[in-house]
Parts: C-alpha cells; sequence; structure tokens
C-alpha cells in the first residue's frame, strides 16, 4: 500500500481527532501548540509525508496540517515544538446557503495558509480532504452539495493533490464513532477492555453526538435499521482489541441549531428563552429567525417547558 492509501486511510481519523484540539475564538487565525508523542526526529526529507484536512463545522470552517514519518507517527510542522498547523475562520460554510461560491471564497485563506504550510516539493503528493458536519446536513434542497461543488472547484485549482471525493459530508455517525476514537487513543485506552474506555458526548453547532463501547452479547441484541440509515452500532478492532461502539447523532441539537429550533415555536412572537431587552434576528441555515424577549421577562421554567 503507498502513502497515498495510508495517508487517506489516516485522515477520516484525524478529521474527528482535529474537533478535541484546542481552539480560540479570539483571532481570525490561531496556531495552537499542542503535545503529542513524537518517536522519530531528524529525518531526511523522503521519510515526510503531509497531510491537509478542512473540518467544516457548523460554528466555522478550520483547516490543518499534519507531518508524519515513515511509521505515521507526528513530527513537528515547521519548527521543533509544533505537532500541528491549525487556522479558522467563521462562520461555517452553512452561513453561505445562497451563496456557494461565497461559501468556498471562505476557504481560500485557509487553503492559501495550508500551501505556504507544505513544502513545494510535497505539494503534489499531500492529499487534502474536508469533511461537513450537520451545518450543511440542515440545509434544505440541493444547497449542501451547490456548496460541495464550490469547494471542490477552489480544492482543484489548488497545489495539494485532490480528488473529488475528498470532499463530503460526514454522518451523525461518522462524527461520533471517529470522536469516540479519537478521545480514547489520546488518553490511552485503545487496546484496553470495552468497560474501561471512556464514553463521548459531543455537542457540535447542529448537533449531538453520542458514543460509548458496550458488550459483544448487547451489541447483538442492538435493534436493526432500515437500509441506507446509519446503524446502532459499528464495531472496531483497535490496536487488537475488538470494540462494539454504540453511536447516535441527535440532528438539530447543537448549540446554533437548537437556538432555532427554539425560536420556531415563538413564531416570530416573543420568546421567554430570550434575554430580557433584547430585539433583533437570529440567522441560522440561511434562514432568520425573530429574536425577542418577553413582555415578562426571560423565564427559566417557561424556558423548560418551551425546550420540551
Amino acid at each position: 500500500m503507498n502513502n497515498k492509501l495510508k495517508l487517506m486511510g489516516l485522515i477520516p481519523f484525524f478529521l474527528l481527532m482535529v474537533f478535541v484540539l484546542p481552539t480560540s475564538a479570539a483571532y481570525k487565525f490561531t496556531n495552537p501548540r499542542i503535545v503529542l508523542p513524537v518517536r522519530s526526529k531528524g529525518l531526511d526529507a523522503d521519510s515526510r509525508s503531509y497531510a491537509v484536512v478542512f473540518d467544516a463545522g457548523s460554528t466555522g470552517s478550520r483547516v490543518h496540517v499534519f507531518c508524519f514519518d515513515q511509521n505515521f507517527d507526528l513530527l513537528p510542522v515547521g519548527n521543533d515544538t509544533d505537532f500541528e498547523f491549525f487556522a479558522q475562520v467563521r462562520p461555517g460554510l452553512s452561513a453561505y446557503a445562497k451563496d456557494p461560491q461565497a461559501a468556498a471564497n471562505s476557504l481560500f485563506p485557509l487553503l492559501n495558509e495550508a500551501e505556504s504550510v507544505v513544502p513545494e516539493e510535497f505539494s503534489p503528493k499531500t492529499p487534502v480532504k474536508l469533511g461537513a458536519t450537520a451545518g450543511l446536513r440542515l440545509l434544505e434542497g440541493d444547497s449542501a452539495e451547490r456548496i460541495l461543488e464550490a469547494v471542490r472547484d477552489l480544492l482543484s485549482h489548488g497545489s495539494l493533490e485532490y480528488e473529488a471525493d475528498d470532499v463530503s459530508i460526514l454522518s451523525g455517525s461518522q462524527e461520533g464513532y471517529y470522536m469516540w476514537i479519537a478521545i480514547n487513543y489520546m488518553v490511552g485506552n485503545l487496546g484496553k477492555p470495552y468497560s474501561e474506555t471512556a464514553a463521548v458526548i459531543d455537542q457540535g453547532g447542529g448537533s449531538v453526538q453520542m458514543a460509548y463501547a458496550i458488550s459483544r452479547e448487547n451489541a447483538e441484541k442492538a435493534p436493526t435499521v432500515a437500509d441506507g440509515e446509519d446503524p446502532y452500532v459499528e464495531k472496531f478492532l483497535l490496536r487488537g482489541a475488538e470494540y462494539y461502539v454504540y453511536v447516535h447523532s441527535y440532528l438539530s441539537y447543537g448549540l446554533l441549531a437548537s437556538r432555532a429550533e427554539i425560536l420556531k415555536v415563538s413564531r416570530n412572537s416573543s420568546n421567554e428563552c430570550v434575554a430580557t431587552g433584547y430585539n433583533g434576528v437570529y440567522k441560522y441555515g440561511g434562514k432568520e429567525y425573530k429574536a425577542s424577549s418577553s413582555p415578562t421577562g426571560t423565564s427559566f421554567k417557561k424556558m423548560q417547558n418551551t425546550s420540551s
């Protein structure tokens, strides 16, 4: 198996792993320092490989650049301390539901940043992948596909190795079980019995994912699903251990999407969930929702009734 195929096999894992790395909302571009184990240093150029991953989330778009040695352990990117290059822009692609070209253009500065990090001689053989999440899954009609097509066109004119299938929307289950793998990898649980692994709850902008390992016996009791639907349990073989991971994604329960759902209930009237004195418009997924406080003020009790 060549390096291209090996790297592309690793990218989905790193795509979800990047969700748990620290980010900063204070800057348009950030490059946080993280500490990950590295066993190989001082390698010549032929021993390195690069990969570029775009995480197109509901709240923003991020790009990550990774460098690997021959064993696909992480190496420093650009200096002796940073093991990942990271940059982000806000808002996310779903904010441009009615303007696919603007959505693609929002990624242009990230692509430029990534291309400047990857050495020129590596660019033609450095794969780039973009995974979009619930923000695009929630868009109506063909809006999501039109955005993806515009993004594909942008990447096709770049210097990195790209194929059309490398731009896609992740399913809710993919978000959940890759997050489970990422968390348990980072805390050193992979290879241990399933009962010693961590459960994961991930709240994004558009959805919430829940994932945890269960016994084989319980996995066999999982209900069947209709064709085309995500299964309740996924089986993995990781570091010599067999895992059955229950995963479920709750669409519209993310931080941003849930606000829109609550405002839908009020049907353009006042809402007890809105802070006292506020009167404005909330935009999400290409739609606008009136957001105004109730004349009687904010009420936690009434807010619970509304959200339920």
